[in-house]
């Protein structure tokens, strides 16, 4: 199977929808995620485990002081000013920590993010061309290409940080949202299509032109369908068991659940770029 040829004709291929086929895009990515369970899970695993490890170290060390700056930060309502100096003088007392244990660790548990979506994106890719997802060769394929995905996704980040810091004065939230959309499928151009790291932001540029409206109502819709069962799901057991909220054990719990929602929004994200890019094509 060569990764740059996942697709068929668009027509001829019914486990590719168009865009706006919102209905038809989730029933596909459940089927391929029911279909793929195990290989999907494995991917999910990837992410999971440094995830757990880092909310774990953080929950019984800095948890109550991160707990504090909240609360003095919502005290502060709009004082940007006051706002920074409680943020900086958080970082200054805790920076021994935060660069020796969770600098290190946030660094391995973005790359196994990274590598985790990659292989998402191929397994989603493999699905659409009628194929069984092999896990074994998407994670290979996933580390031959993880520089540039790694790259990419640094370089994404950078484009971020002025809406970022532009939402404090709320400004950025629409630029924010704006760039978000168009650079949605840099990942997916790397993963599916191979290109490098700029041909990458260039396509997902280019592919949401034209569809900017109906890929955030798509983006809007994943999210929402994903956050809702993840919701749905953890507030049920912890009702149920009558689990603490602020226990470890229901950090474990959270945890646990989001193992099997993880997969959901990537393998969508997967089927609807390769749906998207089939419509510019024909």
């Amino acid at each position: 199977m060569n990764p740059e040829n996942l697709y068929q004709e668009q027509g001829s291929n019914d486990l590719i929808p168009f865009p706006g086929e919102f209905t038809k895009l989730v029933k596909l990515t459940l089927i391929a995620y029911k279909k793929n369970f195990s290989a999907f899970l494995s991917f999910s695993i990837i992410q999971a485990v440094p995830n757990i490890i880092v909310s774990l170290l953080i929950f019984f060390t800095i948890q109550n002081e991160i707990n504090g700056l909240f609360n003095e930060i919502e005290l502060a309502e709009e004082d940007i000013s006051k706002i920074l100096s409680l943020t900086v003088n958080f970082f200054s007392e805790n920076s021994d920590f935060i660069l020796i244990a969770l600098l290190p660790l946030f660094i391995v548990n973005g790359i196994a993010s990274v590598a985790s979506n990659g292989g998402f994106l191929l397994g989603a890719a493999q699905f659409c061309n009628n194929e069984k997802v092999n896990s074994t060769f998407c994670l290979n394929y996933v580390f031959s290409r993880i520089h540039k995905l790694i790259a990419a996704n640094l370089l994404v980040f950078l484009l971020f940080i002025i809406p970022i810091i532009l939402m404090l004065f709320l400004v950025g939230i629409p630029l924010l949202i704006y760039l978000a959309v168009r650079l949605w499928f840099v990942n997916s151009s790397i993963m599916i299509e191979n290109k490098n790291v700029f041909d990458s932001i260039n396509n997902s540029w280019d592919l949401v032109q034209q569809r900017w409206w109906i890929t955030l109502g798509t983006g809007f819709g994943i999210l929402f369908l994903s956050q809702s069962a993840y919701i749905i799901v953890t507030s049920a057991i912890t009702i149920i068991f009558s689990i603490n909220p602020t226990s470890v054990i229901s950090l474990l719990l959270n945890s646990f659940v989001s193992l099997f929602i993880i997969p959901v929004s990537t393998i969508a994200t997967g089927i609807y770029y390769i749906g998207l890019r089939e419509s510019k094509l024909n």
